[in-house]
C-alpha cells in the first residue's frame, strides 16, 4: 500500500468487524478514542453506536453505506489473499503509527477470530498492539518481562509458535525453564500480585480476563 503523509491524533482503535465492543472496558478506548479506524462493516456498527469512523479501510463487501453516505475517508484495499484487519494494520505501519488497539475481533466467526489473534504474532516486531474484546485483553509477548495485573485476575497464556525456554513466576501456577508447545498447558491461570515475570524465547499471546 503506497504510503502517504497522514497525522492521525493519539490513541488510535481499530475496530474489526466482529462482535462490536458491549463490555464497559473496551466501550472506554472508543470513547478515548481520538482516531478511530474501522475495516469494512464495522463502520456500520461504528455509526450505528453513535460515533463516525476517522478512516474506513477494506475491499467494502460488508458495509451497507452507500458512497454518497460515507463518512470519512474510505481506503479501499481489494487485496483477497489478506484480511481487512491485516490490510488495515499494514496500513497503520506503512504511515509509521507506532501503538494500536484493536476492538471488535471477537465473536461471530471462529476462523476470524484465530487469524485475528495471529495478527498480533505477525506485527509483533512492526507496531505496538493489542486486542480487546468484551472477555479479555490479549498482548503478545516475547523475551523478558514484567507485566502489571489485578490480583486474582485470570490469566491464560498460549505460545504460538514451540517455545524451547519459558519461565513465569508470580501466578498461582508457575513453570520454569520448560518447553511450551502451542497447547493448553498454560491456561486458565490466576495472578496472585500486581505483577507477575514472563521469560519466554518465543512469542506467546497472554490472556488477561476481564474482572
Amino acid at each position: 500500500m503506497r504510503k502517504k503523509d497522514i497525522s492521525l491524533n493519539e490513541p488510535i482503535i481499530i475496530i474489526a468487524n466482529g462482535d462490536f465492543p458491549t463490555h464497559p472496558i473496551p466501550i472506554k478506548y472508543i470513547e478515548n478514542s481520538k482516531t478511530i479506524i474501522c475495516t469494512d462493516g464495522a463502520a456500520d456498527k461504528l455509526i450505528s453506536f453513535g460515533r463516525s469512523p476517522n478512516f474506513v479501510i477494506g475491499d467494502f463487501d460488508s458495509t451497507s453505506i452507500k458512497i454518497n453516505n460515507r463518512q470519512g475517508e474510505w481506503i479501499e484495499t481489494p487485496n483477497q489473499n489478506k484480511t481487512d484487519l491485516e490490510k488495515t494494520i499494514e496500513w497503520c505501519i506503512n504511515n509509521q503509527i507506532k501503538k494500536i488497539n484493536i476492538l471488535g475481533c471477537g465473536g461471530n466467526r471462529e476462523d476470524h477470530m484465530i487469524g485475528n489473534l495471529f495478527c498480533l504474532s505477525r506485527y509483533y516486531d512492526q507496531i505496538k498492539c493489542k486486542i480487546i474484546t468484551n472477555k479479555s485483553k490479549i498482548i503478545c509477548y516475547s523475551g523478558e518481562n514484567y507485566i502489571d495485573v489485578e490480583i486474582n485476575q485470570q490469566i491464560s497464556i498460549i505460545a504460538t509458535e514451540l517455545i524451547n525456554d519459558i519461565t513465569i513466576d508470580g501466578l498461582k501456577y508457575n513453570i520454569k525453564n520448560a518447553m511450551l508447545k502451542p497447547s493448553t498447558r498454560a491456561i486458565c491461570n490466576e495472578s496472585i500480585d500486581n505483577q507477575f515475570y514472563l521469560n519466554c524465547s518465543g512469542k506467546v499471546l497472554v490472556f488477561f480476563n476481564h474482572k
